[in-house]
């Protein structure tokens, strides 16, 4: 939940009736950027995350092709799909 209050994903209520709240309308929440924050990098394989350095062998990688689409997909599909989806 932590995670969550620091991405500003969730709001923290202190209090009596406390707990956390949406920072937003549910609709506005792709569930790939709440994977994101809980879980880290979506990439496939660890040359393909956004901050990886350049790969040496990337010009010669026979299955960075097929990788990088099967990255492509999976980003893709999560962040198409949306909190409201899973209410």
């Amino acid at each position: 939940m932590k995670e969550l209050v620091n991405a500003s994903l969730l709001i923290g209520v202190s209090g009596k009736g406390g707990g956390y709240k949406l920072s937003r309308k549910p609709e506005e929440y792709s569930v790939g950027e709440i994977l994101e924050v809980t879980e880290g990098s979506l990439a496939v394989v660890a040359c393909l995350s956004e901050n990886a350095e350049k790969c040496p062998r990337a010009g010669e990688c026979e299955t960075l092709p097929m990788w990088s689409e099967y990255n492509k997909m999976v980003h893709d599909y999560f962040y198409s799909k949306k909190l409201s989806d899973l209410l």
